[in-house]
């Protein structure tokens, strides 16, 4: 374990996969499902899906929820090097 928040949130928060939150990382700069399908080489469908996994795992009910809750528990500390 390196120390970072990523690692803390994982640790100790539910397990989000790694596609879950390369898919709220998208969301949280603004991008649509059909968006983030296209950016990932996915269907807006499964880029949805991905979210509503994220949102179940954390509790929340929608998206933007989802982004605020991972970007507390540290899952979204590189938003800066996704936007570059």
């Amino acid at each position: 374990m390196t120390g970072t928040a990523h690692d803390t949130a994982t640790t100790q928060g539910p397990h989000l996969t790694p596609r879950e939150v390369e898919c709220l990382r998208w969301a949280a700069i603004g991008k649509t499902s059909a968006e983030i399908g296209a950016i990932l080489g996915l269907t807006e469908r499964t880029a949805n899906f991905h979210i509503k996994n994220a949102c179940t795992k954390l509790d929340v009910c929608n998206r933007q929820a989802a982004i605020t809750h991972a970007l507390r528990a540290g899952y979204l500390d590189t938003l800066d090097r996704v936007a570059a």
